[in-house]
């Protein structure tokens, strides 16, 4: 048999057929994403910045109103538990029965259990921030928004709502593993660990040490999952709010002619600085530019979030919007929930800059140096006791011939000569 022939038996390489080619490369495709959503983490810095504005932010609320609490949410307050049982079996609102009961949980039993359960919140926010415990302590979080906003659900607006969806996608997040109290302490174990030569934990090569080490491995790829999807929940949630709210705004006749910013600055409602409210509703043409660009850029940010260079703009066009109707209109906690919102749509490239540069200029602050320690206990210490002068011998009397002498110095003694 010669050389072509042989050649020309030889099976040719597999090549998928033009049909299945597109086929194959999707699934390859969602093979990768699904691989890259159970093993990296994304957004770290982000649900962390979340979680630090949200636990603050319901703390400085909690602690705010904490003059008039029990009036708001305790067993004295106007809106009771019936009225509220009442209110929840209406036949046009869609509830679940375990939000009936869990809706009126603050006002059952005496003042004292609602004093402990309100101090127990105001803690429960404080370990949310700092990140202490962060499975539980976030879990508890959006257990607690949930009773207080559904204890009195005339006391709330859209920085409520938006903070309680939020908290219950942050409870399936890892948001504890940076800037937290869990961090810093699984670093100092760490690094506690390489000083003393102790290598990391690792289940031995056996065949029960490799089902553990299996299992160990499953866990790990489930929590990534669910942060990753807890965190593309929370940034759709966030695109949904916005595009909402821009096709609402669209279909009103006062935002397509522009007006509709005039209007909204002379309700009683949100003029806390009547002065202030009157001279930007005296700027007609930024009334109107700030109104049509308010509308384009909630609609187009769902679209620019896919964009690396577009959803800054937006981003920067969204946080000035949410910063004016937290000082003009008199809404602090819904333009701040929406603006730490916000927060997960930057990367952690962008979060670890501003740590770098926050860590910068705080190094810049000066800082007095501690008084050396001989210093400070000289200084501390009492004072001795002077010691005593011996009085000055009496003056040795001069004779008449050393009087007519001219003068010359005299030798000095001392006192004890």
């Amino acid at each position: 048999m010669t050389a072509e022939s042989a050649e020309a038996s030889e099976p040719a390489p597999y090549r998928p057929a033009l049909r299945h080619r597109p086929l194959t490369w999707l699934a390859g495709k969602a093979t990768g994403a699904f691989t890259h959503l159970t093993t990296h983490a994304i957004a770290q810095y982000g649900t962390a910045v979340l979680r630090i504005g949200y636990g603050s932010l319901y703390l400085i609320f909690l602690l705010r109103e904490y003059p008039q609490h029990n009036a708001l949410w305790g067993p004295d307050a106007p809106w009771t538990p019936a009225l509220n049982q009442r209110f929840a079996n209406d036949p046009n609102l869609d509830w679940f029965s375990v939000d009936r009961w869990w809706y009126t949980f603050l006002g059952h039993g005496g003042g004292t259990w609602f004093e402990v359960w309100y101090h127990v919140a105001l803690l429960v926010c404080l370990l949310t921030a700092l990140g202490w415990r962060t499975r539980l302590s976030s879990a508890c979080f959006a257990l607690t928004i949930m009773a207080f906003t559904g204890r009195n659900v005339f006391l709330t607006d859209g920085g409520d709502n938006i903070m309680g969806l939020m908290a219950i996608y942050l409870a399936f997040t890892r948001c504890g593993t940076r800037w937290s109290l869990d961090a810093r302490r699984k670093r100092r174990q760490a690094e506690a660990r390489a000083a003393q030569g102790i290598p990391e934990f690792a289940w031995p090569d056996t065949p029960g040490g490799r089902v553990w080490a299996e299992i160990d491995r499953l866990r790990e790829e489930i929590v990534t999952f669910l942060h990753n999807a807890a965190t593309l929940v929370i940034a759709a949630q966030i695109c949904v709010v916005y595009a909402a709210a821009g096709l609402y705004k669209s279909q009103g006749s006062y935002w397509q002619n522009g007006t509709a910013l005039y209007y909204t600055l002379h309700l009683d409602w949100f003029r806390p600085w009547p002065g202030l409210s009157n001279f930007v509703a005296g700027q007609s043409v930024l009334i109107a530019v700030t109104a049509y660009l308010t509308v384009f850029v909630q609609i187009a940010f769902p679209f620019a979030v896919f964009s690396r260079w577009l959803k800054y703009p937006c981003l920067v066009l969204l946080l000035g919007m949410h910063f004016s109707i937290a000082v003009v209109m008199g809404l602090p906690l819904f333009s701040a929930a929406m603006m730490v919102g916000d927060a997960v749509f930057l990367p952690d490239s962008v979060w670890l800059w501003i740590g770098r540069r926050t860590k910068g200029l705080l190094a810049r602050v000066p800082i007095p140096a501690p008084r050396p320690a001989a210093r400070a206990s000289a200084l501390t210490a009492p004072a001795a006791p002077a010691a005593p002068v011996a009085p000055a011998p009496p003056a040795t009397p001069r004779s008449p011939e050393q009087s007519a002498l001219p003068h010359q110095a005299q030798p000095h003694k001392s006192p004890s000569h």
